[in-house]
């Protein structure tokens, strides 16, 4: 995903693009009504969850609420609330409260303690997932609306419109709350959102085409650059013949010593003596994951696009011909590891600290894109083991060494990591995101799309009706539309177009929903329910 959250070197997950830097500081209120599990009905457990709010608008019930999704990262309070766009523009101008809900199992907002070991797969699966994470966003709704005065009843002049907003899997959640429960969300805003992913209708090399696409497109000559060092660091790798070969690579790289994962030799060891073919495997794939999605976070962060962004300069890294291969390799990861500190002054590439937590952990993960480091990295590996499965490979046409993806390979990851086998298909099935391609059952969604987002690939790209309407900005990367800190001089023109595009299109929805409290005042009824 992404700029970094500046925190002791973790990078985060696709959600969080720029959001430590844009958000809006608050301090953090908590729900201590919250169900630990709402779909069995033998379980009444509570916990307490963590949430943030902005009522500095609200007029008062009858006026809108914003729903932030929160997705799969931690919300610390000097984050708070994540889209100033949404907190400091529309909400004052529809006079509306802000809530948003940190993620169960991210964070502080744990509804159980967790150990991911195989024994405790099954009840691990039952807590930990979207639908849950929706409730819980339903219920607090629910608990904000009551707090305030709301009605539950559309008919009702005191009737509080739900709005739900995301980017990127909040995105998907967004959209999903409204075609899910349409009895409590009156409308989505859904941007970036990878929709087509958790279909399964994503070819498994779209994803890095794009990026390779995109990176091209900001540097010319970026891919060739890329792909030539690559194959040649990819020769100096197959020359490995001995664990002193390997180290002495790896110093030629600058990765920091003592920080090679364990499992690149460790795994495939026979009575201490390591399978070469083994480490050479593991080391090149591993170490291209690392380049790969790096250039997938900074592709993110590519707005607006100019010869200032981290894509950019990645590039020119690649391009620098003074530089060796492993000079040019070096510089790149050093740079990595300086982007996540609070104090970028490294000198070396600590590769360990690219893994999540947990047993079994590895740099390659459920989430080919990058699952993130630590707690949060092991939570989303997690999740995109089990439904939210995402064809992510490396094809023929990227800049990197081609490797396939394959649900083989997530089974046995998933397996050796969780003590599970994923199931694709079961969003798709249950949830019936085909009713969006469909139009059926669906109304009253609105998709944005920055088109030099990799994750466009996997997006809504068309408008489905005019109920389900969708904004393509051209020069616009992951959620740019909702990432910066709302309308600035910066912004392109088509993100500053679209911005009103997006108020009106609220607006009129809005209009509708308060025309219903209207017209049933004229006919003396009191509530009706859609």
């Amino acid at each position: 995903m992404i700029s970094y959250k500046r925190a002791t070197a973790t990078i985060v997950s696709f959600l969080c693009a720029f959001l430590a830097e844009s958000g809006v500081p608050s301090d953090p209120k908590y729900f201590d009504d919250q169900l630990v599990d709402h779909i069995s009905t033998d379980d009444n457990r509570r916990w307490t969850h963590r949430y943030y709010a902005s009522d500095e608008y609200f007029q008062g019930a009858g006026s809108p609420i914003f729903v932030i999704m929160g997705g799969e990262g931690e919300i610390l309070p000097s984050t708070g609330l994540y889209y100033p766009f949404i907190v400091n523009h529309l909400a004052k101008d529809f006079g509306a409260m802000v809530i948003q809900p940190e993620h169960r199992f991210y964070g502080v907002s744990q509804p159980v303690d967790v150990e991911f070991i195989p024994e405790n797969a099954n009840i691990t699966r039952a807590l930990m997932n979207s639908e849950q994470a929706m409730w819980d966003y339903i219920r607090l709704i629910r608990y904000t609306q009551a707090s305030y005065g709301c009605s539950f009843d559309r008919g009702n002049y005191h009737y509080c419109p739900v709005i739900t907003v995301g980017g990127s899997y909040p995105g998907f959640l967004s959209a999903m709350m409204r075609l899910k429960h349409p009895d409590v969300v009156d409308m989505a805003y859904s941007a970036s959102a990878p929709m087509k992913f958790y279909a399964q209708q994503v070819d498994n090399d779209s994803y890095y085409d794009h990026i390779t696409k995109v990176a091209e497109k900001s540097s010319s000559g970026c891919k060739n650059a890329v792909k030539s060092v690559l194959d040649r660091i990819s020769s100096l790798i197959q020359n490995i013949k001995t664990v002193d070969d390997l180290y002495e690579f790896s110093s030629d790289i600058n990765i920091c010593n003592g920080t090679l994962p364990s499992y690149i030799i460790d795994d495939e060891s026979i009575y201490g003596n390591p399978d070469m073919n083994h480490v050479r495997k593991t080391l090149l794939e591993e170490l291209v994951m690392v380049v790969g999605y790096t250039f997938a976070n900074y592709n993110m962060a590519n707005y607006p696009p100019d010869n200032t962004t981290d894509l950019y300069h990645a590039c020119q890294t690649f391009q620098n011909d003074e530089l060796s291969d492993t000079e040019r390799l070096s510089k790149f990861l050093v740079k990595v590891v300086n982007s996540m500190e609070n104090e970028p002054n490294h000198s070396c590439f600590n590769m360990t600290n690219q893994l999540p937590s947990g047993v079994h952990a590895t740099i390659s993960s459920g989430d080919w894109s990058g699952v993130g480091t630590h707690r949060n990295g092991q939570m989303w590996d997690f999740q995109t083991c089990d439904l939210c499965v995402e064809h992510i490979g490396f094809g023929q046409n990227s800049m990197f060494p081609a490797r396939d993806w394959t649900l083989d390979w997530l089974n046995h990851h998933c397996r050796k990591r969780f003590g599970f086998t994923p199931r694709p298909y079961e969003l798709a099935n249950k949830w019936h995101i085909d009713d969006l391609v469909n139009k059926t059952n669906a109304s009253h969604i609105l998709f944005t799309n920055g088109l030099n987002d990799g994750w466009s690939v996997g997006g809504i790209l068309e408008s489905l009706s005019d109920t389900l309407p969708v904004i393509n900005f051209e020069n616009g990367a992951h959620h740019s539309d909702l990432s910066g800190v709302g309308p600035s001089d910066k912004d392109t023109d088509d993100i500053k177009k679209g911005f009103i595009t997006i108020k009106n299109i609220l607006q009129e929805w809005l209009m509708e929903v308060k025309s219903i409290a209207s017209h049933n005042n004229l006919r003396g009824e009191t509530a009706i329910h859609v």
